[in-house]
């Protein structure tokens, strides 16, 4: 017996709610049973939901499997393909339809409409003449009605847009509001913007997503969202990228099987719960983060407030922290004690062979020094530094000269294409007109994406140098809170102060030998002193006693230990994220004592 399938199809996902799916469904089985057909159920050719105007069923759909499965000859030829209307298998234009009906038929499969019981093969078609012109006088029909009624929802949709400031275009909206009885406004819920609200704080703190999902699930939070079973971190991000955090809306439209924006944005639709300043600050802050999903855990500290800023500077590599925590033990007469942190600072390429020198710097001691620096005037002081100032100004007059250009390219294009819509308001217009028109709506698509780039771009910019003396009095503010704390206090207050730490610092170098001259500066000192005349012995016993091309040791002779010595003047330097320049000498004894250089601007 002949192998039949069923192939089902409609355009949204309400009228799974009605008869559409039981009707086809049926159809399918009462033709096949009455012709003696095998009906294969286990090829699951149900595109539901999904249009065949804007070929989603094809690009992303069952039939778009299926055809394909039709072309590399799996399907056997004689096979029936079971339809209730040819305008289930497409709503394209004629010649693309036809395109897709023809390559069914060429593969020897027979398409059976139910409704009206044609029945098309390739010799049916090649023997009667009419039965094409049928196919093709159907297929124009359902262009037609899905140009038509798409033509209208877009025409509804401006009406609607036309009346926003009288009434909200739809009741979709973020989950921490809801639409007014009226439907003239958004209402705001205040538990969930509490909420929504912690999450913005958490992200501000240096929090990633994945890390704040666990929080919430750890806590027993409910979500917002009525989908899924507790917090995701794609939600977290859901939420903290949304525009309607600052009260923007983007009507979108389907375009291709997918949603896309479709026209300028609308500003203020719904109540903001930041500036839009705060939301591209927030994105900023994102991009930096300092906890990554990868490194989300639990715990009761943030173990290195630098993570990722300290380089060795020797060799640039990554200073990372080795040894133990801070642990519970038992002592000797077996009462319970709490060993101390054993955390040092060292180079990761010369732990990793790369010829670098694996000098450890105490954690707890690099600390001390650092946050004395950061307790100080010196914090406010590298960050106004004149230079680093004017850059940052120039910045900011390049980023809006770039998008006043943008402006006017799309002010332009703009009023080109209106000048085209108008002429195709007159009468027929030839193609070239009507593909110069979709050019210029994808220009301007393009730009506005570009000017929304630039101005978060500008807005951030702007809202650092605003926020950066406020940084620092807040770093200096918390910093007098971390004695005495304890749990998860203390790790989102040492978690807050890292954030901080990461937006006003680009890189700390260590020194953790004091400083060391490289072969090529002793070689260049060597033959600069033999040519001013001093002898051979003379130079060697200078470049001896003062030069230092490695680490000193402890213990006996080249198998001794690397080791940070007093005497060796360890140091590290501070470079901002404006480009100001500090060296930070710490007392070898007493860590919280330190002396700040000025220093040549680099890092």
């Amino acid at each position: 017996m002949p192998v039949a399938y069923s192939y089902i199809r409609f355009s949204t996902s309400e009228q799974k709610k009605g008869d559409s799916l039981r009707r086809q469904t049926e159809l399918s089985e009462r033709y096949a049973s009455a012709h003696g057909l095998t009906l294969d159920n286990s090829v699951h050719l149900h595109d539901l939901g999904l249009s065949a105007f804007d070929r989603s069923n094809i690009e992303r759909g069952a039939l778009g499997g299926f055809l394909e499965t039709v072309r590399r000859g799996r399907i056997v030829p004689g096979s029936f393909l079971l339809v209730e209307s040819l305008d289930r298998l497409s709503r394209d234009k004629v010649l693309a339809a036809l395109e897709i009906f023809i390559s069914i038929l060429r593969q020897g499969i027979t398409i059976v409409t139910l409704a009206d019981n044609m029945v098309y093969s390739a010799e049916s078609v090649g023997e009667n003449f009419s039965s094409l012109i049928i196919s093709i006088t159907i297929m124009a029909r359902a262009h037609e009605e899905s140009a038509m009624k798409s033509r209208r929802i877009s025409a509804a949709w401006e009406a609607k847009r036309a009346r926003i400031d009288e009434k909200k275009l739809t009741a979709r909206c973020p989950a921490w509001m809801q639409l007014s009885p009226d439907k003239t406004e958004f209402m705001l819920i205040p538990d969930r913007v509490n909420l929504v609200m912690e999450i913005i704080d958490m992200v501000k703190s240096g929090m990633g997503q994945a890390l704040i999902a666990k929080r919430l699930n750890e806590r027993s939070v409910p979500p917002v969202s009525l989908h899924g079973k507790g917090w995701y971190p794609s939600y977290i991000n859901k939420i903290i990228t949304n525009t309607a955090l600052y009260g923007e809306f983007q009507p979108q439209l389907w375009n291709g099987g997918k949603l896309a924006p479709h026209g300028a944005s609308v500003p203020d639709y719904y109540p903001a719960l930041i500036t839009k300043e705060e939301f591209f600050y927030l994105q900023n802050l994102r991009s930096e983060r300092l906890f990554t999903g990868a490194r989300a855990r639990k715990g009761t500290e943030v173990p290195n407030l630098l993570s990722g800023l300290v380089k060795c500077g020797y060799c640039g590599s990554t200073m990372i922290l080795v040894g133990s925590s801070a642990q519970r033990i038992r002592s000797e007469n077996g009462n319970s004690v709490t060993r101390p942190s054993r955390k040092v600072l060292v180079c990761d390429g010369a732990r990793r062979g790369l010829g670098c020198f694996a000098v450890q710097w105490p954690y707890k001691d690099f600390e001390s020094s650092f946050l004395t620096f950061c307790r100080t005037i010196q914090l406010k002081e590298i960050l106004s530094d004149v230079e680093a100032v004017e850059g940052e100004k120039d910045r900011q007059l390049s980023l809006a000269g770039r998008l006043q250009s943008v402006e006017s390219a799309i002010n332009e294009a703009s009023t080109r294409l209106a000048r085209l819509m108008d002429a195709l308001e007159l009468g027929d217009a030839p193609a070239a007109v009507l593909k110069r028109i979709r050019e210029l709506e994808h220009e301007v698509e393009i730009m506005n994406s570009s000017k929304t780039e630039l101005e978060g771009e500008l807005l951030t910019v702007q809202l650092l140098a605003k926020r950066r003396t406020d940084e620092v009095e807040t770093v200096r503010a918390t910093l007098e809170k971390l004695d005495g704390l304890s749990g998860d206090t203390l790790f989102m207050v040492r978690a807050r102060i890292a954030e901080h730490i990461r937006h006003l610092i680009e890189i700390v170098r260590l020194f953790p030998a004091g400083t060391l001259t490289s072969p090529e500066e002793i070689e260049a000192l060597r033959a600069e002193l033999a040519e001013s005349g001093y002898s051979a012995a003379r130079v060697e016993a200078y470049i001896s006693e003062h030069m230092r091309t490695e680490p000193k040791r402890t213990g006996r002779g080249v198998r001794g230990r690397y080791v940070t010595r007093k005497d060796t003047g360890r140091y590290f330097t501070i470079k901002a994220k404006n480009g100001g320049f500090r060296v930070v000498h710490p007392n070898f004894d007493d860590p919280t004592q330190v002396i700040v250089e000025i220093g040549m601007r680099g890092g």
